[in-house]
């Protein structure tokens, strides 16, 4: 009775190690992320804000990146499109 007990508690928590490694391969592989407006987003920490290969001195769209910490210590990369700086000078 024993041996059937150790052997079920075991498989169980080979699977649940399973799991657990395929939920944090899936959070690195997805760290680059497309923001969307209606997303409600758990920011803790900006680390860095970049511009994605276009300077920040043009009018108009620009695609930026920002990367950050939420609030469990998880590292998050997004994209997302914002306003040139020359487009506040009137």
């Amino acid at each position: 009775m024993k041996y059937v007990l150790f052997a079920a508690l075991s498989m169980f928590s080979l699977f649940a190690s399973a799991n657990d490694n395929a939920a944090d391969a899936s959070s690195v592989a997805g760290q680059n992320d497309q923001y969307d407006y209606t997303q409600d987003l758990d920011i803790a920490k900006v680390v860095r804000i970049s511009n994605a290969g276009s300077t920040a001195s043009e009018c108009g769209p620009l695609k930026a990146q920002m990367e950050y910490v939420d609030s469990k210590g998880v590292s998050h990369r997004l994209e997302y499109t914002r306003l040139g700086d020359d487009c506040e000078k009137g």
